[in-house]
């Protein structure tokens, strides 16, 4: 079978394109990233925190499918960051709402695509003269 991904690449990996996103959306872009009623600021530390909290649930839900097959994988990710979605519907402006779908989609399909159950090699045997 082909290695995965270690889960400590796939948390630095998701958390370091969320921070890209942030960056370019807020510093960058000027993005007042706000949400919620009363509305919170979302901040970088709140985006790496959430990123590693759901990079972890993750590895857990994945652990828990191991023994299934890999549409079961899949399946549960795409409810999941369907469901995660609803989220960024409470930010505070238009541009929020863009940068935290942006977050939402970056990091869940990092996790999936990380986390992903690896299908065995196929190898060719030559048969010997």
């Amino acid at each position: 079978m082909s290695r995965p991904v270690p889960v400590w690449l796939v948390a630095v990996t998701a958390t370091v394109l969320a921070l890209a996103v942030w960056v370019l959306a807020v510093p960058v872009a000027g993005v007042d990233l706000s949400a919620g009623a009363p509305p919170q600021q979302v901040g970088a530390a709140a985006v790496v925190v959430v990123t590693l909290v759901v990079t972890l649930a993750a590895w857990g839900v994945r652990t828990l499918l191991r023994r299934r097959t890999p549409v079961a994988w899949w399946l549960t990710c795409g409810i999941v960051l369907a469901i995660s979605l609803l989220g960024p519907l409470g930010g505070t402006s238009p541009a929020a709402v863009g940068t935290l779908v942006a977050l939402h989609l970056v990091v869940g399909v990092t996790i999936a695509a990380g986390l992903a159950p690896r299908r065995a090699r196929v190898r060719s045997v030559v048969p010997a003269r």
